[in-house]
């Protein structure tokens, strides 16, 4: 190949990308036009999850933390509870959606090819030998996007931590769950936002505590996004 051609080959590359404007995100590639004549830079929804575990005298055990997976049917029903919209796209929808602040874990796994809570298999409940890891309503706080031209993002943390108490000596944490309510496989009113593989199993002994905190951020580029 001769030197024009090779000049022409990656003038027309770099041509392609600025007029996508890839922007790699969570697993994603989204594609912007940098055409517009207004600000296109993206607003985004990501989550993150951290957990810790202590001791019954709060040494720590194990530090984890993961991105998480946010479902197709926690965005149908985000977009249901912005807009009011009566949508059999938000699964459960009766409505009266819950507040996504539910937390839930399990000796399961939690992803697989569908995007459901009935992938949730094996959530801990006093039923299954775990007392005191039935899924609940987290503590919840927000740091508020900064009002600037330079971008920021809201972050919401939900905060829940579980103590476990089982007539088991021990019991295995594979996954959690960021569901709308307390009640598991509630058809009627349950729905999930997220769900997470641990990167590594938790064994719980009597005693043992879990902290799952969740974040979600709702970020952008730009003040204006």
């Amino acid at each position: 190949m001769n030197k024009a051609s090779s000049f022409g080959m990656l003038a027309a590359i770099a041509f392609a990308v600025g007029m996508a404007g890839l922007n790699f995100s969570d697993g994603t590639i989204a594609m912007h036009s940098n055409t517009d004549t207004t600000d296109t830079a993206g607003t985004s929804i990501l989550g993150h999850i951290e957990l810790i575990q202590t001791d019954s005298e709060g040494n720590i055990l194990s530090y984890q933390q993961t991105d998480n997976a946010i479902m197709n049917e926690g965005r149908n029903c985000t977009a249901t509870l912005l807009f009011g919209i009566n949508s059999t796209n938000c699964a459960h929808y009766d409505g009266n959606i819950g507040k996504y602040r539910v937390i839930a874990i399990s000796n399961g796994t939690a992803l697989a090819t569908d995007n459901t809570q009935t992938l949730f298999t094996g959530e801990m409940n006093s039923t299954s030998n775990a007392e005191g890891m039935n899924r609940a309503n987290g503590g919840v706080s927000l740091t508020a996007a900064a009002s600037t031209a330079t971008g920021d993002s809201a972050d919401v943390r939900i905060t829940k931590q579980f103590t476990y108490g089982g007539s088991q000596a021990s019991n295995v944490i594979r996954a959690a769950g960021l569901f709308n309510s307390t009640v598991i496989s509630d058809d009627a009113n349950d729905s999930v936002f997220a769900l997470k593989n641990f990167p590594s199993a938790v064994t719980m002994n009597n005693g043992d505590q879990l902290t799952v905190n969740w974040d979600i951020s709702i970020s952008g580029s730009d003040g204006i996004s």
